[in-house]
């Protein structure tokens, strides 16, 4: 039914300018783009946050919010404290970010390649006027800095299951439609090259290359407090998972202190002294 009615305003369109010259129907159409452009507010106990959603799929997730990752949101509201600071790796549209930095005492480092889904993330700090908290960078990361290609299916803004650097992720091989040129760093370089403290939280989703970021922040990870990933497809073989092995070995234990839902994310928490 949504295909359909959108199928006939695009129609209406197409008639009611029909008397125009070319560049007046360009305007106009643009104009109405605009206009139409939707927006959600949602409420929440930290309080109201507006999300701008420029595509079908960008209204997915805010519809969704409280619902889809409960876990992601009662780890921000029981481990995020005023005064610290969250990576969200794979930040999308951004709404864990601003979730998050409806605490104006919580810095956020927003990390999101997809250019589409950056430009959303970016307005909606904008929208939310948390630019004096949070900081958002259009790069990925991966296990050594380098130049490469992030592998997309879709490249409308909110979409997900890319892959940086390979056409593979959690759910199998890429139907690549664009390969957006991206930079991407270690972890650890990019703290260096640029004198970026260490997080203590992360928010870790990529949909594909989280082994590869986690073998790029060996320096890191032993000054973060915990970290959110999402362990599905890095199941071995032999039962293991690779993630928790991997954050296991640098000090980290499960936690299941927080409830279970549909979402794929499992929260690890530094047992000894950061």
């Amino acid at each position: 039914m949504s295909k359909t009615i959108a199928a006939a305003i695009e129609a209406f369109s197409r008639l009611i300018t029909a008397h125009m010259s070319p560049r007046r129907r360009a305007s106009a159409k643009a104009l109405a783009a605009e206009r139409l452009s939707q927006s959600q507010t949602i409420e929440t106990p930290r309080g109201a946050m507006t999300v701008w959603c420029p595509s079908a799929r960008a209204l997915h997730d805010p519809q969704g919010f409280g619902k889809d990752e409960p876990e992601t949101v009662a780890w921000i509201d029981n481990h995020l404290k005023p005064g610290e600071t969250l990576w969200d790796i794979g930040a999308n549209i951004g709404l864990y970010t601003l979730y998050a930095a409806l605490d104006p005492r919580v810095k956020v480092l927003a990390f999101e390649p997809s250019a589409a889904s950056f430009a959303t993330l970016v307005r909606n700090v904008e929208l939310n006027s948390m630019d004096d908290r949070i900081e958002a960078y259009c790069l990925a990361f991966t296990d050594e800095s380098k130049l490469d290609a992030l592998h997309m299916a879709h490249t409308e803004s909110g979409h997900s299951m890319h892959a940086f650097g390979q056409t593979d992720t959690v759910e199998g091989r890429i139907d690549v439609k664009f390969a957006q040129a991206v930079i991407g760093y270690s972890v650890d370089d990019f703290r260096r090259q640029f004198g970026v403290p260490a997080p203590d939280h992360i928010k870790l989703d990529v949909d594909s290359i989280e082994t590869k970021i986690l073998t790029g922040a060996r320096e890191t990870l032993p000054l973060v407090k915990t970290v959110l990933v999402e362990t599905y497809g890095a199941d071995r073989t032999d039962g293991t998972n690779a993630i928790a092995d991997m954050l296991t070995a640098t000090g980290f234990e499960a936690d299941t202190g927080i409830p279970a839902g549909p979402g794929r994310n499992q929260l690890f928490t530094k047992t000894g002294p950061n």
